[in-house]
Parts: C-alpha cells; structure tokens; sequence
C-alpha cells in the first residue's frame, strides 16, 4: 500500500508570470533550510531576445533548455535541449542568457542549489534520452539525485531515495504523470518530504519529468 507523504504542489495553471525585458519570467518554487534546493525559475525568452539572471553567493545553477537554443554571458557554443548547463559560483554574480534563433522563442529552467565548492566552475554536459522508460541523470556535476525520464504510457516505476530524510522536487515538463498518488500535468510540480520510496505513472506517451532529492 502506497503511504501518502506531506505535500506541496505547484500547479501550472495558478503560475504568475512576469514581464521582464520582453521575456515571460515564473519563478514558481523559493526552498527554505533545509532544503538544499533554493529556487526554480522559467524564463521564455523571445526571438534574439536576452535575460540577465541573478544568483546569489555559495551557489550552484543546472539550466536545462525545455526548447529552443540559448548562449550564456560570451560563450561560442550554443547549448541545446540535448544539453545542460551547470554553474557553481563563490560570490553573488549574474550570466546573461541569450535566445540563438531569430525565428523561435526559447524556453529554459534553471534550478538553484546552495554549494559548499569553494571554486568557480561551468560545465556543459549531453542528455540523451533516446532511451525511454528509464531514469537518466541529468548532471554528473550536482552533490544530489537527479534524474530525468521520457515515459510511454501507463509505464510505471517506483524511486529508492539515497539518503534517508531528503525531501523530493519533482516537476512534469511534458504529458501527465500520477506522482505518488498525485495527478501532475505538464508543468506542474510537487514537493514530497517524508517519504522513502517514489512511485510514479505515466499518463500520456511521451510524458517526460525530472526529479531530485534535495
């Protein structure tokens, strides 16, 4: 029998957007101690268009591009949906992230997580989820578990948290999943604590989520 775990979801539908510098800007999750997660922002940003991104000291950002294609401050290489982006910082500091396409809007999520490295560092990473109905590590560069999957239908799997008393994140970027007994759809997110084992369904084909245990 599944036990039902506290809860906090973050429906899509009740999101409040702001306008900043012609992009669409929903910072929709602010983690408070202990969570070692900080904040979840979901930045559109519209064709050839470009955001400044603030962080604060001790930090560790993941940028993981939805759609689209996206430079950071002034590096060459374009980053992909097939790539992320991660970043630990000392000190406050803030990247310009850059729309690529003339002719396409782009969409990128950033997730901030409180850092005890003691260097500055960026790295940019492949995603590969061409095989689905596994779980696929988003970031070999986070201190935590993070996972992303691509779902068929009615598939289902259950999670093995790593460390006893971590909270979950969990967010559905495409399609609809019942996540622990809790119907999520695309763009929906949840925060479970309590809880040792994760059990999820998909709803939809191609229904994709990421997860941590923060």
């Amino acid at each position: 029998m599944l036990v039902q775990s506290p809860s906090r979801i973050f429906k899509s539908d009740f999101s409040v957007w702001k306008e900043v510098n012609s992009c669409a800007v929903n910072e929709f999750f602010s983690g408070e101690d202990p969570l070692k997660l900080r904040k979840v922002t979901e930045i559109v940003l519209p064709e050839s268009g470009s955001y400044e991104f603030a962080y604060r000291e001790k930090n560790n950002l993941l940028i993981i591009i939805l759609y689209g294609e996206i430079l950071i401050n002034d590096f060459e290489k374009a980053i992909s949906p097939k790539e992320t982006f991660s970043l630990q910082s000392i000190e406050q500091n803030a990247i310009t992230i850059k729309n690529n396409l003339t002719n396409e809007k782009a969409d990128v999520l950033i997730l901030e997580f409180k850092s005890k490295n003691l260097e500055n560092a960026f790295t940019i990473e492949g995603l590969d989820l061409n095989r689905r109905n596994i779980l696929h590590q988003i970031s070999n560069n986070l201190k935590i578990p993070n996972f992303i999957g691509l779902y068929e239908g009615r598939k289902e799997q259950k999670y093995a948290l790593h460390t006893k008393g971590s909270s979950i994140f969990g967010m559905v970027i495409n399609g609809a999943f019942e996540f622990q007994n809790r119907l999520l759809e695309a763009r929906d997110a949840i925060l479970l604590s309590e809880i040792e084992t994760l059990e999820f369904e998909a709803l939809s084909e191609n229904a994709l989520l990421i997860f941590l245990e923060i």
